[in-house]
């Protein structure tokens, strides 16, 4: 295998090593078991998970632009903020074990969720402004979309050695007690194991980057960084970059939310048990990973802008038929088809943001990027906790997600690339 090609086998690794964090911890596994065994009602625990999502999103909105600016001024700055963070999140993982199912430790487990979540949102920045370098000779959006599919394919890779080792058998080889729910409290550590372990390449490659951008370089103190950062808000040559962020803001916060309440959607709403939380994640992930990976390849040759129209429409019209249905088995269908359009969206994103940089500073416009993708998250968990408790119906907590997508895709429409 030559260098270039171990370079990007690096990069997809820790795509292959996150993905599970968010699969099984954030979407499916620990959520749900959070919301029916943790809190004390369904309502209640969809209430208290959306507002730790979301309160880890404003720390996020906060943070991101002041690292991403300065890790493009500091050298080694970024590679020590995402190995540090690699590790915390892989030892709050295993934490997770301690996530015993009665409401005392529901402080416990949240803390675990808003610590882990924000560093988790931190690292994708520094990881996302590495793909130029890693990228080598390959088409950006063909090499984005592999990742991300790649990424998708750990996630499905994690959920099958859960099910299979630990849910299905009547008796594992751990002696995992279920009445306790040791076969899903033990989801925490082997995703921390897995996310550490599939990393270590990627970091140990991690290419620092001192690029040359001459208003980054005095960028010493906190207070310089966000008049650096304003100063890029107001710049009329910015107005194209801003129009896509704030796009992404709209129907990033669509999707953030489908992550966050998926699996607690599918158990509130359609009574699925843990075993079929996890087969849906599967079909999910695969259908996810199959949309990021042909799209990618399709984006090189029709443009990126159409690739996410596209996506976001679609999305937009499954949400609603999903909303519509009361039939578990046509919930199935629909909800795994999200994920075609899913991974799409994610994958072009990126690869879009690149576009539009045109050699600036990827770091700092990644930093934004994230901002772009949580200064307003609150607001889906918000209508998505409100809703549900003022109809006392997850059905109804849910259409909010509609209105940022098509929102989103209405001024994306607008933007050039």
């Amino acid at each position: 295998m030559n260098k270039d090609r171990k370079l990007r086998l690096y990069y997809y690794l820790f795509d292959w090593a996150n993905s599970p964090f968010s699969t099984i911890i954030i979407t499916f596994i620990f959520s749900s078991y959070f919301v029916n065994a943790i809190a004390e009602n369904k309502v209640v625990g969809t209430s208290l998970w959306g507002w730790t999502i979301a309160l880890s999103g404003i720390l996020i909105s906060v943070i991101a632009p002041y690292f991403g600016l300065l890790a493009d001024n500091k050298n080694k700055f970024a590679k020590q903020v995402i190995i540090i963070a690699t590790f915390i999140i892989s030892l709050l993982s295993i934490l997770l074990w301690f996530s015993k199912p009665h409401s005392d430790f529901l402080i416990f487990t949240l803390f675990i969720i808003f610590i882990s979540n924000t560093l988790f949102e931190l690292s994708q920045v520094f990881y996302n402004s590495q793909l130029v370098y890693f990228k080598k000779d390959m088409p950006i959006g063909h090499f984005s979309g592999k990742a991300w599919a790649i990424g998708y394919l750990g996630g499905i890779f994690c959920l099958l050695l859960i099910l299979f080792l630990f849910v299905l058998p009547e008796e594992n080889f751990l002696h995992l007690q279920k009445d306790k729910f040791e076969h899903i409290r033990v989801c925490g550590p082997i995703v921390g194991i897995w996310y550490l372990f599939f990393s270590l390449p990627f970091l140990l490659k991690y290419q620092n980057q001192n690029l040359d951008y001459k208003t980054m370089q005095n960028s010493k103190s906190l207070s310089v960084t966000f008049k650096l950062l304003k100063k890029f808000l107001v710049s009329s040559e910015n107005k194209n970059k801003i129009k896509f962020f704030i796009a992404r803001m709209l129907y990033t916060d669509g999707l953030i939310t489908l992550f966050s309440f998926g699996g607690i959607y599918a158990s509130g709403t359609f009574g699925f048990s843990f075993t079929e939380i996890i087969y849906f994640g599967i079909s999910l992930n695969i259908t996810a990973a199959l949309g990021a990976y042909f799209f990618g390849i399709i984006e090189d040759r029709i443009g990126i802008k159409k690739i996410i129209i596209l996506s976001l429409l679609s999305l937009s019209i499954i949400c609603i038929l999903i909303l519509i249905t009361n039939n578990k088995y046509i919930f199935w269908v629909l909800g795994v088809s999200l994920g075609l359009f899913i991974g799409s969206v994610q994958s072009s994103s990126r690869t879009a943001l690149i576009n539009l940089a045109k050699g600036e500073n990827l770091n700092g416009l990644f930093g934004i990027y994230a901002v772009s993708g949580k200064v307003t998250n609150f607001l889906g968990p918000f209508f998505v906790a409100s809703f549900t408790a003022i109809f006392e119906s997850q059905k109804a907590g849910m259409t909010p997600i509609i209105f940022f997508l098509i929102l989103g895709m209405l001024l994306l429409s607008k933007t050039r690339f």
